[in-house]
C-alpha cells in the first residue's frame, strides 16, 4: 500500500531537506521517482529505496555511498518524515568506513 508519495513529491521532499540543511554554494542534486531517489553531493551519494513492508505498507531505506562504494545502510523507515530526518543528518556528517578483508 503506497503511502501516497509520488516520485515528484519524494524528490521534492528530499530537495527541500537538502536545501534547508546545506550551506549556499554547496553543489548538490536530487533525482529519481517514487521507488528510488538519489541525493548527489561532491563527496557522497545517498540512495533512497522504497519497498513494501508488512501488510504492504511502504518502507524506505537509505544507502550512503562514498568513493563509489556503499559505506552504510539505514532503515527501514516507516514514513517519509523519518526518512528525511535521517537524510538530514547524513548530508553533512563525517563519512567513515573501514577497508577490510574476507579472511
Amino acid at each position: 500500500m503506497h503511502d501516497g508519495t509520488t516520485g515528484d513529491s519524494l524528490v521534492a521532499r528530499l530537495e527541500s531537506t537538502v536545501e534547508a540543511r546545506l550551506a549556499e554554494g554547496t553543489d548538490w542534486g536530487v533525482s529519481g521517482d517514487a521507488d528510488r531517489a538519489t541525493v548527489s553531493l561532491p563527496d557522497r551519494r545517498l540512495v533512497v529505496h522504497r519497498r513494501d513492508g508488512p501488510e504492504g505498507v511502504d518502507h524506505w531505506t537509505v544507502e550512503l555511498a562514498a568513493d563509489g562504494a556503499t559505506v552504510s545502510k539505514f532503515g527501514p523507515f516507516e514514513s517519509v518524515e523519518a526518512l528525511t530526518d535521517r537524510v538530514r543528518t547524513l548530508l553533512d556528517s563525517e563519512v567513515r568506513y573501514t577497508v577490510c578483508c574476507d579472511g
